[in-house]
């Protein structure tokens, strides 16, 4: 029986599979990347899972799609910190804790000094 520590959690949806499945349904890749004014291997990349968005593409992005530069920098967010958590779980299990988990207000008080 696996047990719910053992479960890897799904990858979350990138934004490459949002583009692609929600605004390039009805514009082609060269068409948006023509609004956007950057090349059209740029837009294929993203769609494809080869270039992370990065902040002025997630404000290019939300300016042709009428969207937030939140939104996209939100979605790459979820899959950055997916990715390292997979790459780094195992040596995660062994660090040290140094403080327990304090109340958002309190969150950096109490830090012990060099």
């Amino acid at each position: 029986m696996t047990s719910q520590t053992d479960m890897i959690p799904a990858p979350p949806t990138s934004p490459g599979e949002v583009l692609r499945d929600d605004f390039l349904v009805n514009l082609t890749q060269d068409q948006l990347a023509k609004a956007m004014r950057v090349s059209r291997f740029s837009i294929n990349q993203i769609v494809n899972g080869r270039r992370a968005i990065t902040a002025e593409m997630a404000l290019r992005l939300s300016k042709v799609t009428n969207t937030s530069h939140d939104f996209w920098l939100n979605l790459q967010r979820a899959v950055d910190i997916y990715e390292a958590r997979m790459k780094l779980k195992d040596e995660l299990a062994t660090l040290q804790v140094l403080r327990q988990k304090k109340p958002q207000g309190e969150m950096v008080r109490d830090l012990p000094e060099d």
